[in-house]
């Protein structure tokens, strides 16, 4: 009977913070207090349909997945080794992030085991991959279609670093990038359309950089003067918050938001450690995070009050965003693009 009326107090607690925040209920099933129940009488609607999807970035079956948040079913799914040969797959075995771009017809993932690709959501065509190594942890898509990477592994020759890659669709496969940035450990990148600036962390700064694209044969990022001291060690994930100027920062004791404007940190009221992802979207979605139950990973999307989103038993989610449009980044028609 303690447990239940314990377990009761929380969902209560859970919807009056929530109420505070002035999101939505409809995100969540609350009958069930941790929203497991597999007796879900929602059926699972097609990926255009869907009113609340999430994209994933989950390591126990090395894949990028689209689950819809009411049913919780699984509506899209992408694996290497149903499109590569074992050693090419092998690069992909970890994946921790995915993106939605290009008017979310694409997906740009990362893995720390070494990849990094463009993924057509339609047929799943791979429109670009490499073998990044170095422990990939983002990428970005810049606006002439070139395609950067935030490499993390620190110490290593491949580590410490954003790449710079050519993106051409008639060869999607690379074999290197044209140019290197050091950046000691890159762990974040996210490109800002209005400043027309690439954001990234190293282990102590927040950095921008110019993309100087001017001659198609010679692209280059331009890292700019100023920077802005981080206010916590072990800076992770880097995300825009939804139709604002700022920008989430996850550190190893906190979530911050940075605003652009006053170029200041300030903590996030539901502030937790060691969060890999965090994603916000329109008022009534709420704000979704990663934040690990098990060593670097969870079997568990939640949202910042602690209220469950996602659940399967097995899997080792690394990082989850909203599949929803990225205002900050990319513009309302944003057609592939590949570098010419």
């Amino acid at each position: 009977m303690k447990n239940i009326v314990n377990k009761g107090f929380l969902i209560v607690l859970s919807l009056l913070l929530i109420s505070c925040k002035g999101e939505e209920l409809p995100l969540l099933d609350f009958s069930d207090p941790f929203g497991d129940s597999a007796d879900n009488e929602h059926p699972v609607p097609n990926l255009e349909d869907s009113e609340r999807p999430i994209l994933i970035s989950e390591q126990s079956e090395s894949q990028a997945l689209i689950v819809d948040s009411l049913s919780k079913g699984i509506m899209w799914q992408w694996k290497a080794y149903e499109h590569l040969n074992s050693s090419q797959a092998a690069w992909f075995r970890d994946i921790d992030e995915a993106k939605a771009v290009y008017n979310q017809e694409y997906i740009l993932l990362t893995a720390s085991s070494g990849g990094a690709a463009l993924i057509r959501i339609s047929d799943k065509k791979i429109m670009f991959y490499t073998n990044a190594k170095g422990s990939p942890h983002s990428a970005e898509v810049l606006p002439d279609g070139n395609i950067v990477v935030a490499c993390s592994t620190t110490g290593t020759p491949d580590g410490d670093a954003l790449k710079l890659y050519r993106v051409d669709s008639a060869n999607p496969y690379v074999d290197k990038e044209i140019k290197r940035y050091n950046l000691t450990f890159g762990h974040n990148v996210v490109w800002d359309k209005e400043r027309e600036i690439l954001w990234a962390t190293d282990d102590q700064n927040l950095y921008t950089y110019t993309y100087n694209n001017t001659d198609p044969e010679n692209p280059e990022l331009i890292v700019n003067s100023e920077f802005y001291p981080l206010p916590d060690v072990s800076p992770h994930d880097l995300s825009p918050v939804y139709g604002q100027n700022k920008l989430y920062l996850t550190t190893a004791s906190h979530i911050f938001i940075f605003d652009i404007a006053s170029k200041t940190f300030e903590r996030h009221p539901y502030s937790k450690r060691n969060v890999k992802s965090v994603s916000d979207g329109p008022a009534d979605f709420g704000t979704l995070i990663i934040e690990p139950n098990n060593s670097y990973w969870t079997n568990r999307v939640t949202n910042v009050v602690g209220s469950s989103v996602f659940f399967k038993d097995g899997y080792r989610m690394y990082k989850a965003r909203w599949f929803i449009d990225n205002p900050f980044s990319y513009p309302n028609d944003h057609p592939y693009r590949q570098s010419k």
